[in-house]
């Protein structure tokens, strides 16, 4: 394996901060990428994290009876969230009304010094702090993926895990090994050089895609 997959400690570390992972498996690498990312959000579940697979393309049919794999395909449509901040107030009533397609809301009563700072908004989509490409050659590879779900790159951790000589080295980390033969290998053979536990669900995945994997 090449030097680049030696930084253990700092993927270690982005893992652990790491409250929402995604993982997503480039669709052009099939099955090889995906069964290489399910074995992945087995081991990371272990962990006790929260993660998503994110993939437009088909679930492979060896894994579409899998119904405990959380699998976004999205729609890219976010969530508007409107927020008041009534504290300290006498507000005790909530009216809304719609009307040619526009919401109308209140809260009363309150004082006509009211701070309509304490009013907020914003579209929430989905959100991770680390994102974990696998397959992928660059950010464009998989970027649609992402903003499908409503997500994006935004201020999140990017670890690249790819096997290709071609690869850009576009994330924060990258573990590029071109000499490993399968996506498949390579995940396995860096879920235990970080010391996570190749479960049974894990290694089950991982098996599915070197056996399909034309050497």
């Amino acid at each position: 394996m090449n030097f680049e997959i030696d930084k253990t400690n700092q993927i270690l570390d982005l893992i652990k901060e790491a409250k929402s992972i995604a993982i997503v498996p480039f669709r052009t690498a099939g099955m090889d990428a995906f069964s290489a990312s399910v074995g992945l959000y087995y081991m990371l579940k272990n962990e006790g994290k929260d993660v998503s697979i994110i993939y437009q393309g088909t679930v492979p049919e060896e894994f579409a009876d899998n119904k405990d794999i959380n699998v976004q395909h999205g729609s890219g449509k976010r969530e508007l969230v409107v927020s008041v901040d009534y504290s300290n107030t006498e507000a005790s009533k909530v009216n809304y009304s719609t009307e040619d397609d526009v919401l109308h809301f209140s809260i009363s009563p309150v004082g006509r010094d009211f701070d309509l700072s304490r009013v907020q908004f914003e579209l929430k989509g989905f959100n991770f702090d680390l994102i974990i490409t696998i397959g992928a050659q660059s950010r464009e590879d998989i970027s649609t993926d992402l903003e499908n779900i409503g997500g994006g790159f935004g201020e999140s951790d990017l670890l690249n895990i790819d096997n290709t000589e071609g690869n850009d080295r576009f994330g924060s980390i990258n573990v590029v090994d071109p000499t490993s033969k399968s996506l498949c290998l390579l995940t396995l053979n860096i879920g235990v050089k970080w010391g996570l536990d190749i479960t049974d669900n894990a290694a089950e995945a991982l098996l599915k895609g070197i056996s399909k994997k034309k050497f």
